[in-house]
Parts: C-alpha cells; sequence; structure tokens
C-alpha cells in the first residue's frame, strides 16, 4: 500500500462519542458541561480508574464494533485510499492522512486535518455524536458543523 504523509507533523485526535438521549438532551446547548464530563472520565481512565467506566456506562451508548466497522469499510470501500484491518482504519493520501480505531467506548481518530473524510461516514452514523480534542481542548457537536471550516482549536 502506498502511504502519503502531509508536510509537517501536526495532527489531531478526537475521540468520537454516541451520547445517549438523556445527556444529548439535558447537554445539547451546553456542550463545555459534558466536555468537562467526558474529560473527567477521560483522565481517569489514564490513571486505570474503574470509576472512568461508571462514568462512560451513564453517559454514551457503547458502539457495537462489528457493526461500525462493517459501517465505515462499506462507505469507505470503493476509496482507493482507504485500507482497513480489524478494529482499524486508514485513509491516506497527499490531503489527509487519517486513522481510525474502532473502542467500544469511543472511536479515536487521528488525523491531518481538522475535517476528516469519516466525519461525513459517523455523521450519518447518529445524530448524538460528540467530539472532544483533550490536547486542544476543542470539543463539539458533529451535527451542528455546517461548515467543515468551522472547526478550529478554541482559544
Amino acid at each position: 500500500m502506498l502511504v502519503y504523509y502531509i508536510d509537517g507533523d501536526y495532527m489531531r485526535t478526537f475521540y468520537i462519542y454516541n451520547v445517549n438521549d438523556y445527556f444529548c438532551d439535558v447537554y445539547n446547548n451546553y456542550p463545555y458541561k459534558l466536555y468537562k464530563i467526558l474529560e473527567d472520565a477521560y483522565l481517569s481512565n489514564k490513571y486505570n480508574s474503574k470509576n472512568s467506566s461508571i462514568m462512560y456506562g451513564e453517559i454514551i451508548n457503547n458502539y457495537n464494533k462489528l457493526f461500525v466497522n462493517n459501517y465505515i469499510f462499506a462507505n469507505n470501500k470503493f476509496d482507493i485510499y482507504y485500507s482497513n484491518k480489524d478494529n482499524i482504519h486508514l485513509i491516506s493520501n497527499k490531503k489527509e492522512y487519517s486513522k481510525l480505531v474502532v473502542t467500544s467506548y469511543y472511536l479515536k481518530l487521528k488525523s491531518s486535518v481538522n475535517y476528516p473524510k469519516f466525519f461525513d461516514n459517523i455523521n450519518n452514523y447518529s445524530e448524538n455524536i460528540f467530539i472532544c480534542d483533550y490536547v486542544n481542548k476543542d470539543y463539539f457537536w458533529l451535527n451542528k458543523v455546517t461548515d467543515k471550516k468551522e472547526i478550529f482549536i478554541k482559544q
């Protein structure tokens, strides 16, 4: 497989959550509060805390890994720059390098662009998708991003 690398080494890491209906209704207009809750779960997960599993279980709907892997594959199988193996999906061309890893709690997407192609697939998967970039302290509801240029790093 031919792998292209983008000039520069700037990569963003997005954690993509499928928020349950209750938390979506409550925090729809308060994304910062939801971000802080998920950030707490993310940080406690780094220290092998069982609390993160409990917090994730209350806030998000788990992903069915088999279904999501098949869904992503079906939406990208005709793209010559797409490849996959097990729970890892890759798009690599001159404009974009994106690696999507499917887990039960979230999808982890590392990308060289602010709006990866995988976002279009995930947006069609569910309306309750909330995305966090913990390194850059960025967060947003995917269905509220109407223009690909709206995604930026909050300062």
